[in-house]
């Protein structure tokens, strides 16, 4: 009899075609996917490498407007005054840049600003339109004179350790006409001008002319002088409306010889910049000759023109901390005792004030709150 037993197949094994199509459609869409990165990854890389470069010549026309070796135009010079706006277009890179730059201000400013634009068109661009890129730098370039670095190696007077205008002592007025020889002049009035030691700040010859080189030193006899110089100004609550004083009075000094009318200066300060009057501002300058080589003076000065104690005034001067390497001369302490050396920054300050505690670091100097009060005299000696 036929026996109707059940035989067990065989597993079935491999793919199906279907299964065989889907997996290489993944796999297509995986490549597809790659080649497409790896493209986008291409392009933001040759634009990274676009940018570099138009950043790169951007700050060269930067330094390139930088690198003037004088203030005015001259022959062979790359000059301040010659700086201007203009535009190029550099190669040897693998696009096509455009550089513009533009100069701000006038020659006359203290500095101008600038704006670099770099352009190029992106090569790659999916759109089939060309796409402008730019990178923009602004800076600002001063009007510094270069000659003026080579005064970063100037040996310092007195081994000192603080940098000085024209290297020379503070207390010479900046205005003073360099003569060379360390020396320098300072024109007080058309018949009167003094000249300083550098080194020291004291006065040792006196001119009584106007003074423009130094070969004209030959006609100015030895002097023994030393300055006193500094501003007045308003302030407090009730701060004048103009500064009131008129000038200065030397009558209470003593171990000067010879003062004239030629040997105190005093009227509106100026900006050493720009020579226009500083507003709320007088500056005095006097010179204390004394008698010799090693002479001094001592005392005290007066502002005068407030004698008539309508409006009431106080004088206040500005007296400094003491410090390491100020005596208190240089503090602005008076009556001045022994004084050897030229003085700057003497300060006052002028108001309508009860009490100078409205000005810090003031001391009352002048009480002109009375008629011909005393200590306030009407006019110059």
């Amino acid at each position: 009899m036929p026996s109707f037993c059940n035989h067990p197949t065989a597993r079935q094994r491999g793919f199906s075609l279907i299964e065989a199509a889907i997996a290489m459609a993944i796999m297509a869409f995986g490549m597809l996917a790659i080649i497409g990165l790896q493209g986008m990854l291409h392009q933001k890389a040759d634009l990274g490498r676009q940018r570099s470069e138009a950043t790169r010549l951007a700050e060269q026309q930067l330094e390139q407007l930088r690198s003037f070796n004088a203030i005015s135009s001259g022959t062979g010079l790359v000059a301040w005054a010659d700086m201007a706006s203009g535009s190029d277009t550099p190669t040897g890179s693998n696009a096509s840049f455009t550089r513009k730059w533009t100069v701000g201000g006038a020659v006359t400013d203290s500095y101008r600003p600038i704006q670099v634009d770099v352009t190029w068109a992106d090569r790659a661009s999916t759109t089939g339109a060309v796409t402008m890129n730019t990178v923009t730098l602004n800076s600002v370039i001063a009007k510094v004179d270069p000659a003026l670095a080579g005064a970063l190696n100037f040996p310092l007077p007195g081994n000192g350790t603080i940098k000085r205008p024209f290297n020379r002592n503070l207390n010479i007025p900046v205005k003073s006409l360099d003569l060379g020889g360390g020396q320098s002049a300072y024109q007080l009035a058309n018949n009167f001008a003094v000249v300083f030691n550098n080194a020291t700040g004291y006065v040792v010859m006196k001119c009584t002319f106007t003074i423009v080189s130094a070969s004209q030193l030959s006609q100015c006899p030895n002097y023994n002088a030393y300055i006193v110089a500094g501003y007045v100004s308003m302030g407090g609550k009730k701060p004048p409306a103009t500064i009131p004083a008129t000038g200065l009075n030397l009558s209470q000094t003593t171990g000067t010889v010879s003062r004239g009318s030629t040997e105190c200066i005093y009227g509106p300060a100026k900006d050493q910049n720009t020579g226009q009057p500083i507003p709320g501002y007088n500056y005095y300058l006097c010179v204390m000759t004394v008698n010799g080589a090693n002479g001094t003076w001592a005392g005290t000065i007066q502002l005068t023109g407030m004698s008539s104690g309508s409006p009431p005034y106080l004088v206040c001067r500005y007296q400094y901390p003491a410090s390491t390497g100020a005596d208190n001369n240089m503090r602005n302490v008076q009556p001045y005792v022994a004084v050897n050396e030229s003085l700057d920054q003497q300060n006052y300050v002028i108001t309508g004030d009860a009490n100078c505690s409205n000005l810090p670091g003031t001391v009352l100097h002048q009480s002109c709150t009375t008629a011909n009060a005393s200590g306030c005299p009407a006019n110059p000696d």
